[in-house]
């Protein structure tokens, strides 16, 4: 008995360090409260540190994206976010105020700040980061019985394998009561299997391909976290 009290206590030792700060990425992320008394929703831009030059619009891309989406599905409520490079309303205010997109994220108060010159009463902040993408060559064979060659055997295929990965850190505020009501990662996540007959050059997906749908997956995971479908189907659409 004591020996097993000690191996449990040896595997608890050896997950702390893969579990770490990133624990909450294994958990399951906690619901959102629900949100149907909150009639003005300020989106700010997520704070985006250091991002690679072809990434730097992701910010107002998803903005635009969410708030679109949720602005067509909920239309009893009003929206502020950025809809394009050039009409920028929620950046233009931050600059206004000379607030940081950091320092949005980190201070609620800063938040609220925000949010009262919209008259919102309640303001979704982010900390994004970069696209992450990988590849790798199987180096398998794979033979295609239903698909006869010319010289009547079958045909014979390699494959190469890639994901993408977009993901950002939100959390939810109350503007009344400068209250954090939730907080939790969004991931958007795609993965891909390409196929190319032996002989042929290798075969991949295109990285601006792989962002376009990773950006569209993270959109409907977000809509999907922030108002559930179950919890939208009263509303208009």
């Amino acid at each position: 008995m004591h020996r097993k009290h000690l191996a449990m206590m040896f595997i608890v030792l050896l997950m702390i360090p893969l579990f770490g700060c990133g624990i909450k990425n294994v958990l399951p992320g906690k619901d959102v409260p629900p949100l149907d008394d909150y009639s003005a929703i300020l989106l700010a831009p997520f704070n985006f540190d250091k991002p690679e030059g072809k990434y730097t619009n992701l910010p107002t891309l998803l903005s635009y994206g969410v708030g679109t989406k949720l602005s067509v599905r909920h239309q009893d409520k009003t929206w502020h976010f950025n809809q394009s490079q050039e009409v920028t309303p929620v950046s233009d205010k931050l600059e206004e105020l000379d607030i940081s997109s950091a320092a949005l994220y980190q201070d609620p108060q800063l938040a609220i700040e925000l949010a009262g010159a919209f008259q919102a009463d309640l303001i979704i902040v982010g900390q994004m980061y970069n696209p992450k993408f990988t590849r790798e060559a199987s180096g398998k064979m794979e033979h295609e019985m239903s698909e006869p060659s010319p010289t009547g055997g079958h045909l014979t295929y390699y494959a190469t394998y890639q994901t993408a990965t977009l993901k950002a850190d939100l959390k939810i505020i109350n503007v009344k009561t400068a209250e954090v009501i939730w907080e939790g990662r969004i991931i958007g996540y795609k993965k891909y299997k390409n196929r190319y007959l032996t002989g042929s050059p290798e075969k991949w997906q295109r990285d601006e391909t792989m962002l376009a749908e990773v950006r569209k997956d993270f959109v409907e995971k977000f809509v999907e976290k922030i108002y559930p479908v179950k919890a939208a189907e009263g509303e208009s659409s």
